[in-house]
């Protein structure tokens, strides 16, 4: 039984293996953290802003006095300006183009950053291999050179200079396995996987890459660079028309409101004529006074609101004077920051030509440099070049190991020119926003459309 149950889990355990492939290292780009929060960016703004009839509503009330006998209510609201509604629309449309510019630009170089890591192992792979390759002829010369010691042919020098190349392959050695045990924890930190299958087939051929180069890319709206640095351009230009069109505010605001009073009391001076309606007081009046006939009194009285209903009601209008309010200063800084934001774009887009250009130029010349090589390993590999040294050293075996490494030497240095050419190669798809299409899964045989 346990036999059985470690043959079901080791079935289970190779069932489940998931190696890491360039569809799904490309992939994993999408659940970046980066990439949500662009998305959400997007996301807030995409409804777009609501219709506002107003700037701002407000209830204001005015009690007058401690008496509580006057109550002052008022609604009163701030109206949008001149334009304003329809130049807010096409703010908010350029920021939503700006966001989205934004989002490829961090969608482009989380793609870029996932292909180098990847690349680098698959090149440290091959030259790992071949620093192995390298080692065992040095071992095998080494070997040549003890069986030859005592010899007329023997020479120390070439023993130590094997001896101290041992050494040098050791250390390459050594950083190949730290360079790919580093690159696969990078890799793991995207996609959990049980063992890495990154094709190189997935990789274009130096050929096809160099008849993609044959045409110039010219640097334009698509890269999306350029396209954010456009962007935020033009969502200043939108931010300032939105602006100026809020200083058009000749009416600052109009309210509504109604004026409650339920009495007014004041002191008043009241003299005989007052009383003379009511004995009582008259008397009361008449004895306070006494034989005084110009006799007066402070005293409070009550006077009831006697309004019609819609006497209570007000309106209240705030007029601007324009003639009146500078605001030069808010202008001209609102003209700077367009015209910041368009160097901005003119500098990027300067910038970027010149590295496109040289990025091809560079490439190109790479391409040539490893076809020397490529060349060289050729004839290696036909025999052509082990024929020419065995007619010539009678089939000296330390000459044919030097040809055997000089071959693997010329291999080591196309495949170093390879990760040159590809390093720039990304750097140029990564410029011209290829990595932020959604709608090709190679982005490297794609290439520069």
């Amino acid at each position: 039984m346990r036999k059985i149950g470690f043959v079901f889990l080791f079935m289970t355990s190779t069932l489940m293996a998931t190696p890491l492939t360039w569809d799904r290292l490309v992939k994993s780009a999408d659940e970046d953290p980066v990439l949500k929060t662009a998305n959400r960016r997007i996301g807030s703004i995409s409804s777009g802003p609501t219709t506002k009839l107003w700037d701002d509503l407000e209830l204001r009330y005015n009690l007058g006095g401690f008496g509580f006998l006057e109550h002052d209510i008022e609604l009163r609201l701030k109206p949008n300006s001149v334009g304003e509604q329809k130049a807010t629309r096409k703010y908010w449309k350029a920021q939503k183009s700006y966001q989205q510019a934004r989002y490829n630009v961090d969608k482009s170089y989380l793609i870029y950053d996932r292909y180098e890591r990847a690349l680098r192992y698959v090149i440290r792979q091959k030259m790992a291999t071949i620093n192995e390759e390298l080692y065992q002829v040095n071992q095998d010369r080494i070997t040549v050179l003890h069986a030859r010691a005592g010899s007329e042919t023997f020479n120390a020098v070439d023993l130590m200079g094997a001896i101290e190349k041992t050494a040098a392959l050791k250390a390459e050695l050594i950083a190949d396995s730290t360079a790919l045990r580093d690159t696969e924890m990078k890799l793991r930190s995207w996609v959990e996987f049980d063992s890495i299958s990154l094709d190189t087939s997935w990789l274009p051929t130096m050929e096809e890459l160099n008849a993609t180069l044959q045409q110039q890319s010219h640097v334009d709206s698509t890269f999306p660079l350029i396209a954010m640095a456009k962007g935020k351009w033009n969502v200043n230009e939108e931010r300032l028309i939105q602006e100026n069109a809020g200083d058009r505010d000749f009416i600052s605001h109009i309210g509504l409101g109604y004026k409650h009073v339920i009495a007014e009391k004041k002191y008043k001076w009241i003299d005989e004529v007052d009383y003379i309606g009511d004995r009582d007081q008259y008397s009361d009046w008449k004895e306070s006074c006494g034989s005084t006939p110009g006799c007066e009194a402070w005293l409070l009285s009550r006077s009831e609101d006697d309004r019609r209903t819609i006497d209570k009601f007000y309106l209240n209008i705030g007029i601007k004077l324009p003639f009146f309010s500078n605001n030069n200063d808010d202008l001209m800084r609102r003209q700077i920051s367009v015209l910041d934001a368009e160097s901005d774009y003119l500098d990027e887009y300067r910038d970027l030509d010149q590295k496109v250009a040289r990025l091809h130029e560079e490439i190109v010349a790479l391409i040539a440099q490893w076809k020397v090589q490529k060349d060289f390993v050729a004839q290696v590999d036909a025999g052509s070049v082990f024929q020419e040294f065995a007619a010539m050293a009678g089939s000296d075996p330390l000459l044919l190991l030097r040809a055997k490494e000089s071959a693997l030497e010329s291999t080591l240095k196309a495949v170093k020119l390879e990760y040159d050419i590809f390093q720039r190669y990304l750097i140029l798809l990564d410029y011209a926003g290829v990595f932020s299409r959604s709608d090709i899964s190679n982005h490297l045989k794609a290439g520069i459309k």
